[in-house]
């Protein structure tokens, strides 16, 4: 038995420290298992909750009701002021569909290759914000606005397109996984992960991207405010989370070397700051 301790808790000091510490082809396979994980467990939900039609209109229901009772105005409202601008709803559509995983993985592509001290952190808070949300989608199947029974609402990429799921860009969404909004929880998370890691005094224009995604998901039909307000949550919580749980990954002279010869140059950065 202590033959073996021994040949074993090596090999254990091993893995923690790898873990501790990784490489970038570590982290790089960490990545790849974390989200491919997420992606099995958004699969599944889809995949439980596709019969859930009935529970979803119903949930819509109290959605609804509830934020009547809270004094929130319709969705319909933000719509209509924009419904009658074709291209302005066009936009809004392709933004809907284009910007939300493509956006989130050259952000995540950026990190990994330029600021990769941050990437444990940024890996823990958008798991953690995602597992919760995937949580959520199991226990409250929600319909959107443009797939339920309630009057007033236009499914803008149906009647002005271009639509999705015509062009089978999002055969694999859940259509009933409107609660929480994981497009605005996503979105937060990546402008406060950027206005943490940036020093440019540009960074505070990728509060747009929080912004016009609030608004997007309004006048698309695609989200409800209470799905707004939970997915905003989630993700300034994944990023605190991550914050306390992550701790920036100490790297050596040798590899911030590496990683500056790949992007602009320390003067460059400085430059961009003034």
């Amino acid at each position: 038995m202590g033959q073996f301790m021994e040949a074993v808790i090596p090999k254990i000091n091993k893995i923690i420290t790898i873990c501790k510490k990784p490489s970038l082809r570590v982290s790089i396979a960490f990545n790849v298992v974390a989200f491919g994980l997420l992606w099995l467990g958004y699969s599944a939900v889809r995949r439980i909750t596709s019969g859930s039609f009935q529970l979803a209109q119903e949930n819509a229901a109290r959605v609804v009701d509830f934020q009547e009772r809270i004094g929130l105005p319709s969705e319909t409202v933000l719509q209509k002021q924009i419904i009658d601008v074709d291209w302005i709803v066009q936009v809004a559509n392709v933004f809907y569909f284009a910007m939300h995983f493509p956006s989130m993985i050259l952000f995540l592509l950026w990190a990994m290759f330029r600021k990769r001290e941050w990437m444990a952190r940024i890996r823990f808070a958008l798991i953690s914000t995602t597992a919760i949300g995937l949580i959520i989608h199991l226990a409250f199947p929600l319909a959107p606005p443009r797939l339920t029974e309630i009057p007033g609402f236009v499914d803008t990429a149906k009647v002005f397109g271009p639509d999705p799921y015509k062009l089978g860009i999002a055969k694999a969404a859940n259509q009933f996984a409107a609660m929480p909004s994981l497009h605005v929880g996503w979105a937060l998370l990546l402008a406060l992960a950027v206005l943490s890691i940036v020093k440019s005094r540009y960074r505070w224009l990728i509060v747009l991207h929080p912004v016009i995604t609030t608004i997007v998901v309004v006048v698309t039909a695609n989200h409800w405010w209470l799905d707004i307000f939970v997915g905003a949550i989630l993700g300034w919580a994944g990023w605190l989370i991550g914050f306390k749980y992550r701790p920036l990954l100490k790297l050596s002279k040798k590899e911030k070397t590496s990683l500056t010869s790949l992007g602009p140059s320390a003067s460059e950065d400085e430059a961009l700051k003034e």
